[in-house]
């Protein structure tokens, strides 16, 4: 497994003996090392307490920081709006319109006197005065524990708990409404509106959410301040990440002994106050060279006021499918089989033949616009045939539009010398092989519907790992082979991750991650970034 974060400093060593590639946060002390002096720790100042001392802290920041921290940071104070209230607001609208829809949906479709139009005010009233029971439910199953710690507001990690919650709240629902009906009766509620009214929560809760922390929140309330500690290949791989997120802002680094001044806001005396000032919500973890015992206690400090989220020592083998174990008080990380079940295999499956049947059903029209478009402004076949390497390493035809010229294929060693990412991959910006339709495809990733077809038979999948021709696939050796365990897919976490602004190595560490931790769910939530990633033209040439 390829060290991202061990070897880049790995002959430099920290006070006490230990080295920058040292467990994140979980120090062991060795009875061989020279004692670590407490002496040596600064004091640390714990977060200045909320309230107007905004112009103190500010001014606190820049004498520790420097005038040129403040000058090329933008040093300033930001007020917040609680995403808890905003997230409860959204949860309230999303089951009052379940409340209203539900209902009107049995009238639609139902025969019976008793769900006629007329009947339905008792409903909505009596499914206005439950929201509040919803919400209760909603509180107890966790859908409100860390809301303004989190890094995103996606609403797929919620989804579970939010189908669950609205099942019993349904059956709470129903009790509440017989027990009502013994004291008064209620024209138009059934076990149908119930079950309405709970199917549609699980289509305007969600919506709600979505909608709440994206195009009805400005920039300003839809960021989250983050802050990285340490500097390195590790920490800047980390920044690249959180700088791809829409509803992230890097802040910059902190780091007593940075190995690059650029980003870099202050040390580590100065992130309590840098936190309080930039009104940071999570500090991410790197790997440093300070010594583990002072980040520990400058990290207690840190609880309670802002987020803390620490790479572990061996992140490339931990996945969304691993477990927190305890033993006697020292955590550890299970690390989870790698390797789709046969189970998994035949949801999967089953889900790629009836979804690419769909689109391609639907997609027929645009389909058939871009095949002319392609014909009638350059001479050659509508479709590009390649041979790439599957599952098992099988080889296989992909099916694209064509993009290029005809000759594209015989100029590329001409063009070897302007290739623009490293490892196996050949990628041009501004490629002059591509036509000018092929421009605009590309761009949009139109060019890749045509790979439809290759769900369809079986070659592919509609989420997986990329595709690679054989010269590249040849060229990937030990861990990363494990992605030939599953289907290439049309998109996967190479697309909504950064595409081909991604380096060789960091696509290989993504598509170990998403043979490792497959979930169906994983798959949906890739599915629905995608477009969003598309239509961006994020890394797209």
């Amino acid at each position: 497994m390829v060290d991202l974060g061990g070897a880049e400093n790995a002959d430099q060593p920290v006070s006490g003996g230990t080295e920058e590639g040292g467990r994140a946060g979980m120090a062991i002390s060795n009875p061989k090392e020279p004692v670590f002096d407490r002496a040596e720790v600064p004091t640390l100042r714990a977060l200045p307490p909320a309230g107007p001392t905004d112009a103190r802290v500010h001014a606190e920041v820049e004498e520790h920081a420097g005038d040129e921290v403040g000058r090329d940071t933008g040093v300033r104070v930001r007020v917040r709006r609680n995403p808890l209230w905003r997230q409860m607001v959204a949860d309230v609208c999303g089951l009052a319109a379940a409340a209203v829809v539900g209902p009107l949906v049995v009238v639609a479709f139902s025969n019976d006197n008793a769900h006629r139009l007329g009947a339905s005010g008792d409903v909505l009233l009596a499914g206005l005065a439950m929201i509040p029971v919803f919400i209760g439910v909603f509180a107890l199953y966790g859908l409100y524990r860390g809301v303004g710690r989190r890094l995103s507001h996606s609403v797929f990690p919620d989804l579970g708990k939010i189908a669950n919650a609205l099942m019993i709240s349904g059956l709470m629902y129903t009790v509440i409404i017989y027990l009502w009906q013994k004291a008064e009766p209620l024209e138009g509620i059934s076990v149908a509106t119930t079950i309405s009214m709970c199917l549609a929560g699980m289509v305007f809760v969600p919506v709600a959410r979505a909608l709440a922390f994206g195009p009805l929140a400005n920039s300003s309330e839809r960021s989250v301040p983050v802050i990285v500690v340490g500097t390195g290949k590790l920490a800047a791989t980390v920044a690249g990440h959180l700088r791809s997120q829409s509803g992230v802002e890097f802040v910059g680094f902190v780091d007593d002994h940075p190995l690059d001044a650029r980003d870099v806001i202050g040390n580590l005396d100065e992130l309590p106050n840098l936190c309080r000032a930039h009104s940071v919500a999570r500090v991410v973890i790197c790997f440093s060279r300070t010594h583990p015992e002072r980040t520990i206690e400058m990290l207690k400090s840190l609880a309670g006021e802002v987020g803390v989220s620490i790479i572990p020592r061996y992140f490339d083998l931990i996945t969304s499918a691993s477990r927190v174990e305890d033993l006697s008080g020292l955590t550890m990380l299970d690390i989870a089989p790698s390797s789709l079940s046969p189970r998994a295999r035949f949801l999967k499956r089953t889900f790629d033949v009836v979804s690419s049947s769909l689109i391609i059903l639907v997609a027929s029209p645009i389909l058939l616009a871009m095949a002319i478009a392609i014909a009638t402004t350059s001479p050659g076949p509508v479709f590009f045939r390649q041979i790439r390497t599957g599952r098992d390493e099988e080889p296989f035809a992909i099916l694209k539009f064509r993009t290029m010229y005809e000759d594209a294929e015989s100029r590329r060693q001409e063009l070897a010398d302007l290739n623009q990412v490293d490892g196996p991959l050949f990628k041009i910006k501004d490629d002059p092989r591509i036509t000018p339709v092929g421009r605009f495809l590309r761009r949009r990733s139109l060019d890749e519907l045509a790979q439809l077809f290759n769900v369809w038979k079986g070659d592919m999948s509609l989420v997986g790992p990329r595709p690679f021709v054989v010269a590249e696939a040849e060229r990937i050796e030990g861990w990363a082979r494990k992605r030939f365990e599953v289907r290439p897919g049309m998109t996967g976490l190479w697309q909504v991750s950064g595409r081909n602004e991604l380096s060789h190595l960091e696509l290989c560490r993504l598509d170990y991650q998403y043979v490792a931790s497959w979930s169906f769910g994983w798959d949906m939530q890739i599915l629905w970034n995608t477009p969003r990633a598309v239509f961006r033209g994020r890394g797209a040439s």
